[in-house]
């Protein structure tokens, strides 16, 4: 069977590129490699009675045009906005107001624009989807001047308090493995991992939402089967093979996979121009990204010094400049800070459902945390010593957390590659610095989502869309493959 087009990945990217190209009367297939869809967008039980997102609870923010154009909200994705983000030290608390911060609003408003951007570099169809009026293509790009400083010297420009300074830098470097002194680390500001908001009833949630969206649409969505080769024939696209040896035509394919899963794991280095092959190559990729999911027995008491909504909103541990660059370089060497940037986010306190009457789920994201360690891989007594030392950063702010543990999942770099092909299991897509972001992402002279191999577009976190705003990527990849279809350069 031949289809318009096949979508590598069953993740928000892939089922929204498959509901647009679907709803434009494509014959869509989206191929996932795990047996049910979602990719980071799910949500499991990870101990009886109590459910969490393993991956991540909060995503980049989907544009508004895309969650209305996809009907999400109808199919039940409801998203519900933190109002308040808290730095807690054992002797104190800052807390920042959602839409209150200005540099938080110049951010948000900067990757907004950037989307634009790169929305106006896609040649864009005869009735645009969304940005109806999309802007000159300008050789600068919104938040471009960022580009040149460093994450700790923007903030002290802007902020006169050091405990905001210190709450707004762990929030861009939440989960990731960055030092905010590096030129260029102020980008980071422009890719929060976070900034959308809980979904009720967990991220699985927005999965089924957009599967609906997708299937409704007429696209179809086949789990367990992983693609292994991008077939090709004189530099062009021809079809998919599987694992199972079974191959796909298709005209042309959509791939959310990151940039070296796509060109290093699914071409041969010798079919691929030597200037792809040496990009993929050298993008660099930085997993740092450690998940802590918690049962517990009951809320923590809250600090007499901590505003009543603490539990409302995530809560950095302690977060200091020097801690953070610190643990920048125990990951470089590849061990495990003694201080370890830590987000705690206690979902129940939105999502009550999520687990038994009077219980809680906390989740800890923390940064910082190596692929490998200097001393080999990650044994379950590496994971039992990570549990224990984040426990005690949180001991030292939440006094009596440890004694309501009920349970614990560790969930380190190598298990997000295993689980979701991430490569090192960089959840991120790759590095955020000067030469890896805005118009540098992923290619410097081929405009995303188009990719310099006939027929293959790109979506998914190494593209500039992907780490800016969550279904951006695979929207874009979707208008610009479409809008080809229709110029006929796809015959």
């Amino acid at each position: 069977m031949r289809y318009d087009a096949a979508i590598i990945g069953a993740g928000a990217d892939g089922l929204a590129a498959a509901a647009m190209l679907a709803r434009s009367g494509l014959k869509v297939v989206v191929l996932e490699r795990n047996e049910k869809p979602g990719g980071r967008c799910i949500t499991r039980e990870f101990h009886p009675g109590f459910h969490a997102s393993p991956f991540c609870d909060e995503l980049p923010p989907i544009p508004s045009e895309i969650f209305w154009a996809l009907d999400l909200a109808r199919q039940g994705a409801v998203f519900v906005p933190s109002p308040v983000s808290t730095a807690l030290w054992p002797d104190r608390a800052k807390r920042i107001v959602a839409g209150e911060e200005r540099l938080y609003a110049q951010s948000t408003m900067l990757a907004a624009t950037a989307l634009t951007r790169a929305a106006a570099d896609i040649a864009p169809p005869e009735k645009p989807f969304f940005w109806r009026r999309p802007p000159p293509t300008s050789d600068v790009w919104p938040g471009e001047a960022w580009a040149t400083r460093s994450l700790r010297d923007l903030l002290a420009a802007e902020l006169a308090d050091s405990d905001a300074v210190a709450l707004v830098m762990a929030a861009a470097l939440e989960g990731r493995a960055a030092h905010p002194d590096l030129v260029g680390g102020a980008l980071h500001l422009l890719a929060r991992p976070g900034g959308s908001g809980l979904v009720a009833g967990g991220l699985q949630r927005l999965t089924d939402s957009l599967l609906a969206a997708a299937q409704t649409a007429g696209a179809e969505i086949l789990c367990g089967l992983e693609v292994t080769d991008i077939r090709h024939r004189n530099g062009k696209i021809t079809g998919l093979r599987l694992a199972d040896g079974a191959e796909i035509s298709a005209r042309a394919i959509i791939s959310t996979l990151d940039l070296k899963r796509t060109f290093l794991s699914l071409f041969a280095w010798s079919d691929l121009p030597r200037a792809v092959a040496s990009r993929a190559g050298s993008f660099r990729m930085a997993a740092g990204t450690a998940r802590l999911l918690f049962a517990l027995d009951s809320l923590p008491d809250r600090p007499a010094f901590a505003n009543a909504d603490l539990f409302a909103g995530p809560i950095h541990i302690g977060p200091d400049s020097a801690q953070l660059g610190a643990a920048y370089a125990a990951w470089r060497a590849g061990t495990v800070a003694a201080q370890l940037p830590i987000t705690l986010r206690f979902t129940s306190a939105i999502d009550p459902q999520s687990c038994p009457p009077g219980a809680a789920v906390m989740t800890a994201t923390i940064g910082c945390i190596p692929l490998r360690l200097f001393d080999g891989s990650w044994t379950h007594e590496k994971r039992a010593a990570l549990r224990e030392k984040v426990l005690a950063c949180i001991e030292h702010v939440l006094p009596g957390v440890a004694a309501r543990v009920r349970a614990c999942e560790v969930i380190v770099p190598p298990d997000i590659e295993e689980a979701l092909g991430c490569t090192d299991g960089d959840l991120w897509g790759g590095e955020i610095a000067s030469d890896q972001m805005l118009g540098f992402r992923p290619w410097f002279d081929c405009v995303a989502p188009r990719a310099p191999v006939g027929r293959l577009y790109l979506a998914g976190p190494s593209t500039t869309a992907g780490v800016l705003g969550t279904c951006a990527s695979g929207i874009f990849a979707a208008r610009a493959l479409a809008a080809d279809l229709r110029a006929g350069r796809l015959k």
